[in-house]
């Protein structure tokens, strides 16, 4: 069970929601109300249902859906006794509520506002809007099999105020982080720290060549002369004597040979590093 008050909307301030919020298409088709019932087909997108709606004398209704396919509704659209099509927006009201926009293009030109409640004492608390225009509700006109079937009223022109339009834009702003309903804080700007750990880490670098080992240095001067005597040495004391060099530069020669022939069958002693 459910109550519906509904409401006269300046056309402005629907074009200003509908630009902000956008709209769904629904179209629905009715038939002629038999036993103070209403039935219609209802398509909405790629959803398409049977509606009965029962009415209470205390003005409650209550309806029933079921499912049908979209060719089926298709077939039942071409039967009906009258159409309607028409844009809706919802819209946020604060507190829970929500706020149903309906912008009919077919049969003809008419802005409506509905809010649906579960308890009359909710209804009649309501605080309503100051964008609302003059309610309706008790007006069989604007129902919406009648809007179908005997096509729209002229309810003259909706006034339209500087307060009415304050607050539609109290509405609409929070889809930009501003306004009173659902607007949310705005999310601070992230410090440069914050961004640099949002970055993805750099691949990590290539190890660095291992220097190339440089052959230790040559000694020179004493270090040669003692490997020289200790060379003479083992010689000596493996049964080959070396041969003492002669004076001037022919006994060079000789002497490198002898100490490389040494070199190939004895070990050369390990230098200490100093």
């Amino acid at each position: 069970m459910s109550i519906v008050r509904r409401f006269l909307v300046a056309p402005s301030l629907v074009r200003l929601i509908r630009k902000e919020r956008g709209g769904a298409r629904i179209t629905e088709g009715y038939f002629a109300p038999q036993g103070g019932r209403v039935s219609y087909v209802r398509v909405d997108g790629q959803q398409c249902h049977l509606v009965l709606v029962n009415t209470g004398p205390d003005g409650v209704s209550s309806e029933e859906r079921t499912d049908v396919p979209r060719a089926h509704g298709d077939a039942l659209l071409d039967v009906c006794g009258g159409k309607a099509l028409y844009d809706r927006t919802v819209l946020a009201l604060g507190g829970g509520r929500e706020a149903r926009i309906d912008r009919y293009v077919t049969p003809g030109a008419l802005d409506l506002v509905s809010v649906v409640f579960e308890e009359i004492g909710d209804a009649n608390a309501f605080a309503v809007p100051a964008w609302f225009g003059p309610e309706v509700t008790g007006d069989a006109a604007y129902e919406r099999h009648a809007v179908a079937l005997q096509g729209v009223p002229q309810p003259g022109e909706i006034a339209l105020s500087n307060a009415a339009l304050e607050a539609v834009l109290d509405l609409v702003e929070p889809r930009f982080g501003f306004g009173r309903f659902g607007g949310g804080t705005p999310k601070p700007a992230e410090d440069d720290g914050m961004k640099a750990l949002r970055r993805p880490s750099p691949p990590p670098a290539a190890p660095p060549a291992p220097a190339p080992v440089e052959p230790a240095p040559q000694d020179a001067g004493p270090t040669d002369a003692r490997i020289d005597e200790v060379i003479e040495s083992l010689s000596q004391a493996l049964g080959n004597p070396q041969p003492q060099p002669t004076e001037g530069e022919a006994a060079q020669p000789a002497r490198a040979e002898e100490t490389a022939e040494f070199e190939r069958w004895t070990v050369r002693p390990r230098r200490n590093q100093t």
